[in-house]
């Protein structure tokens, strides 16, 4: 009888040190944040930062939230899936921080942080990553391939949105066109995820009516 009690102390030892690790990964998030907050100029207000922090942010959890999936995979594949995304997430970093340090006066700052641009930078970085997905659930069709990862990085954009506008708003500058520029970006993703959606559906529907048309 007294056997099994190491073993259910080791299960609520186990059980603590999953609860300790939540706890602590949640916290080392917290801290990042204050210290985004503290660290950004007031002149974020002027837009341009404000858009990169939501770029930054949207990226930044849209390949969090595809790591996880693919280290769901119990196989080699999915740990080459997991090394090729943090590639793409450490490109897309070094990227932007080069186009945050060689910007000058004469540079078209606006367009490159306008709604239509940060949008278009946010829906590459992560639609760019579906070729990945694919390789990682090769018994899903393609059709569901493309349901189950536009699910995902949505997840992950609405993560990273959430997360920069709770920034902005912490430094009271989440109105006037900074608010209106986050929220034509956060509409322009969601119709870019919906667009790709659509083509794979539209192809999918297509396949169906020529399969019966060529049965019959």
């Amino acid at each position: 009888m007294n056997n099994n009690q190491p073993s259910q102390t080791g299960q609520a030892g186990g059980a603590s040190q999953t609860q300790n690790s939540a706890y602590s990964a949640q916290t080392a998030r917290n801290q990042l944040n204050q210290l985004l907050v503290e660290s950004l100029s007031v002149s974020i207000s002027s837009g341009k930062q404000s858009q990169s922090l939501l770029f930054k942010a949207s990226i930044t959890n849209i390949n969090q939230v595809l790591n996880a999936d693919f280290a769901n995979g119990n196989n080699q594949s999915g740990n080459q899936g997991s090394a090729s995304l943090q590639v793409s997430s450490t490109q897309l970093s070094i990227s932007i921080q080069q186009q945050d340090s060689s910007g000058d006066s004469n540079s078209a700052s606006d367009e490159d942080t306008s709604p239509d641009a940060t949008s278009k930078r946010i829906l590459d970085g992560a639609l760019g990553l579906f070729g990945l997905y694919q390789q990682q659930h090769p018994d899903q069709n393609t059709t569901d391939q493309a349901q189950s990862f536009i699910k995902l990085v949505r997840q992950g954009f609405e993560q990273g949105y959430q997360e920069a506008t709770d920034i902005l708003k912490n430094l009271n500058v989440f109105n006037g066109d900074v608010s209106a520029n986050a929220q034509k970006t956060y509409n322009l993703v969601e119709q870019g995820f919906n667009n790709f959606l659509s083509q794979y559906q539209d192809s999918s529907k297509t396949q169906a009516a020529s399969g019966q048309s060529s049965g019959s």
